[in-house]
């Protein structure tokens, strides 16, 4: 019997909401966009690719683009710099959340249900600098393990 791959960006959202050391940064702000008046920080993320995995039947990797974004420097973000601290406080989150997965099922709220079985970073955090931006940023590259719940 054939099986659906769930979506990995579906998927990817649900493991990063259920990690309390992230959403303390950034509530509910993870998303495949930034808006344009979005409250920061926000994580922002998108699928670059996926293959098989070469190990497994049904178990692929998903090439995952993370971008950790934080606003101004200082409390209020009253400051006049960005507040890249805070942007690789999250993006390092994202990395060590990552590293320490352990194989779990999860169920997004659209009714998407997968199984993470791991990841491995492949880059990051890098630093992007976009001062006409005004905004903090780095970004991480993981690759996900997952499958379909069978």
């Amino acid at each position: 019997m054939a099986q659906n791959l769930p979506d990995a960006e579906v998927l990817f959202r649900s493991w990063a909401s259920s990690h309390s050391s992230i959403t303390d940064l950034v509530s509910t702000r993870i998303a495949t966009r930034l808006p344009s008046s979005g409250t920061l920080p926000f994580l922002v993320f998108h699928q670059l690719g996926g293959t098989p995995s070469a190990d497994e039947v049904l178990i692929y990797e998903a090439t995952i683009m993370c971008d950790a974004y934080a606003g101004k420097y200082g409390s209020g973000g009253t400051k006049g710099q960005p507040d890249y601290a805070g942007a690789y406080n999250l993006a390092n989150q994202i990395v060590k959340e990552s590293f320490d997965h352990q194989p779990t099922k999860y169920t997004s709220d659209g009714g998407v249900t997968g199984q993470i079985y791991g990841f491995y970073n492949q880059s990051g955090p890098g630093r992007i600098d976009e001062p006409e931006l005004g905004l903090a940023r780095y970004n991480i590259e993981v690759v996900m393990v997952y499958g379909a719940v069978t």
